[in-house]
């Protein structure tokens, strides 16, 4: 098994909405993992979909599959905010305005600067070559990752507290105590979660430690109510078995 501490630094304006409040479109302090998956080329989409519904899924399970690797969301360690205004309104002589698709005319976007600092970990089965810069966000801004590998890990079992932000429904071990950072979708992220007689890892870097669950792999503890079709139920009860702590 192998570790990584990765730190993610932006090189443009990062935008996506987290929350929306009025006209204000708000960027979160993070980076969901699935994001992350998709960035790093792991998971693939569709190039073309008819309805906005998304695979997370079927295309985990295939990511899991190919990489046999799991990255944590990104926590935001530095970074500024910059509000700037859209205007999507046509420039026409009509006044009368067509039959609303969803898409505000106009409004305000909370992005994150450039130079703003994330970090995250991969877990992975093998070493892994991992991208220098990869493409985030709803304006695919560029951003680049410094990875390290850990000097030392360790396997073990009893109470511990994870000092990484993690995602709730990639947990088969629930925590008894636990920090909601954010509410978001596909599932809500979480930070220091106390665990109870729970394997994890304990890892070494050269400015610090973190320890990580071992019963963590995307959408472990899913609802399967919230999935209809067949290839979903399929991919998720081959998810609930692939676990960080079955290498």
């Amino acid at each position: 098994m192998h570790l990584y501490r990765c730190d993610l630094i932006l090189h443009d304006y990062l935008f996506f909405a987290t929350t929306e409040r009025g006209k204000v479109a708000e960027t979160g302090p993070f980076v969901h993992n699935y994001a992350l998956t998709y960035a790093l080329g792991w998971a693939r989409s569709a190039w073309y979909s008819e309805t906005q519904e998304p695979h997370y899924p079927e295309e985990l399970a295939a990511a899991w599959r190919t990489e046999a690797a799991y990255v944590t969301p990104a926590t935001l360690l530095r970074g500024g905010y910059l509000i700037n205004q859209y205007n999507t309104m046509p420039e026409s002589y009509g006044l009368g305005k067509g039959q609303s698709i969803g898409y505000p005319d106009w409004g305000f976007a909370k992005c994150l600067r450039p130079a703003a600092h994330f970090r995250f970990y991969v877990v992975s089965r093998n070493l892994k070559m991992l991208p220098r810069f990869i493409r985030l966000g709803k304006f695919m801004a560029k951003a680049e990752v410094r990875a390290e590998h850990a000097r030392r890990i360790e396997r073990a079992t009893g109470t511990c507290i994870a000092n990484a932000l993690l995602a709730w429904d990639d947990l088969k071990a629930t925590p008894t105590v636990f920090d909601l950072t954010a509410n978001a979708l596909p599932t809500r992220l979480i930070n220091q979660g106390r665990f109870t007689n729970a394997d994890h890892l304990r890892a070494e870097f050269s400015d610090g430690r973190v320890v990580l669950p071992l019963a963590a792999g995307y959408l472990s503890a899913a609802d399967k109510r919230a999935f209809k079709c067949k290839r979903c139920l399929e991919a998720l009860k081959f998810l609930e078995t692939a676990l960080c702590g079955s290498w």
